[in-house]
């Protein structure tokens, strides 16, 4: 390897220890191509930028130059986890496992493979494996709650969040779980602050930052007269509201009836116009 060589891999790995995955592609730009440690570090930043299948092709040019290099073999099942390819990401872990039997992440990772593949029980041993290991390991408490997420279990996809955010308070990844739970209650006014930690860890994540936009828009003032509607759905809202006004008029309660109507044409008026148009005109100026 030349010199100058060296000195690229050396800044990447520099920018790839501090999270900035641009970085490392502008510092590889050029470098030695026959080099597996450049491929690996490539293919780990396009994985971060969410761009995969470069990602997946970047880990399969070093595998051509080491077959048997577990961190390659990682990278690249990572990034075919995220494209759905399950089986060759399971084949490609296996094959790693082989070489290192005990590593844990490797083991935390074949976990997420078949937590998406849905054998929620299989990818539950292998956390637990993972954490006979390593049971200090961040990465163990992490895949915990992300198996417990992606197989459905709020319950304690929402317990290991939290204590994964007790020990690690920075974590991206415990702040997207808990922004994803949060959204899935309806509770966007909350899930906003963690959606907003996560883009502030990682600025490289486009898609988190256009949901945070999102979430702007949606918990800005303008929008409160409809946070019954954002918080309970809109079936649940009108559904009490008809509810409450047949059974007012049923019993003969008219002074409850006549501020139930207006409530009611206000939110049906509001959420049809001013809504709509304060989103659209947000959408516009919010960064």
């Amino acid at each position: 390897m030349s010199e100058i060589a060296g000195k690229q891999l050396e800044l990447a790995r520099h920018y790839a220890s501090i999270g900035q995955p641009r970085r490392v592609l502008e510092a590889l730009d050029g470098a030695d191509v026959g080099d597996p440690d450049a491929w690996s570090l490539r293919g780990e930043a396009l994985y971060q930028l969410d761009r995969y299948t470069e990602g997946a092709a970047a880990a399969r040019r070093g595998l051509e130059l080491e077959p048997e290099d577990v961190e390659l073999q990682d990278v690249l099942a990572l990034n075919l986890i995220e494209l759905g390819e399950l089986e060759e990401a399971e084949r490609t872990l296996l094959a790693a496992l082989e070489l290192v039997p005990d590593h844990p992440t490797l083991l935390c990772h074949y976990a997420l493979a078949c937590a998406h593949a849905g054998a929620g029980d299989k990818a539950r041993r292998l956390v637990d494996r993972a954490a006979s290991f390593d049971p200090e390991s961040l990465d163990v408490l992490r895949t915990r709650a992300q198996v417990a997420y992606v197989s459905g279990d709020r319950k304690r996809a929402k317990r290991y969040a939290d204590e994964l955010l007790a020990m690690e308070p920075e974590d991206r990844v415990g702040h997207m779980l808990q922004g994803n739970l949060l959204v899935d209650d309806n509770n966007v006014y909350r899930a906003v602050h963690h959606f907003e930690e996560a883009v502030r860890l990682d600025p490289t994540d486009a898609d988190t930052a256009r949901v945070v936009r999102h979430n702007r828009t949606v918990t800005h003032w303008s929008q409160w007269p409809l946070y019954p509607i954002q918080r309970f759905g809109a079936l649940k809202v009108w559904g009490a509201y008809i509810a409450l006004f047949l059974v007012a008029s049923a019993t003969g309660l008219w002074y409850i009836v006549a501020p139930l109507v207006v409530v009611y044409l206000f939110l049906v008026v509001y959420s049809w116009t001013v809504g709509p148009a304060a989103r659209w005109w947000m959408r516009r100026k919010l960064p």
